[in-house]
């Protein structure tokens, strides 16, 4: 007898749907911009700031802070019954986490943020939407409590 599976499992299909909204919701929170050089930037990593040079990897620039809001905005209204509403279920599961994050970053970029501000959303957004943070609440609690540089 040989046996065939030819579905995945459950778990891996929303396993596979859930990475691809991730992969979405960080595109809409960089608006589709091209990688450009760090250079000058900041991020803030493994529990202090690492400044980044022209010898780092390329990644996608900040987004102006009117257009980042509006991409907050966007993903967290799709959040409960739209685009990104299996993110949105998926997070209530387990706490909200991910929804208080990206709360968090929309609260830092109102006013006029300065480039620390935008440096902690971006922060805060691909570590939310990035590959399941076990510890989230206390990764926000720290960054927004960190003294600037």
């Amino acid at each position: 007898m040989i046996l065939v599976i030819d579905q995945p499992h459950p778990k891996v299909v929303r396993a596979v749907e859930l990475k691809a909204l991730r992969a979405r919701a960080l595109d809409a929170w960089y608006g589709g911009a091209r990688p450009v050089s760090p250079h000058g930037r900041r991020s803030y990593r493994y529990r202090r700031v690492v400044y980044l040079t022209e010898n780092h990897a390329p990644n996608s620039p900040l987004p102006a802070p009117a257009a980042g809001q509006a991409a907050l905005r966007a993903i967290l209204q799709g959040w409960r019954t739209g685009e990104y509403a299996l993110l949105g279920s998926d997070d209530d599961e387990r706490g909200g986490a991910v929804r208080q994050a990206l709360v968090a970053a929309g609260m830092l970029l109102a006013g006029d943020p300065d480039d620390d501000a935008r440096e902690r959303t971006n922060c805060l957004v691909t570590v939310a939407l990035g590959p399941r943070a076990k510890y989230l609440d206390r990764s926000r609690e720290r960054l927004l409590t960190r003294p600037a540089p």
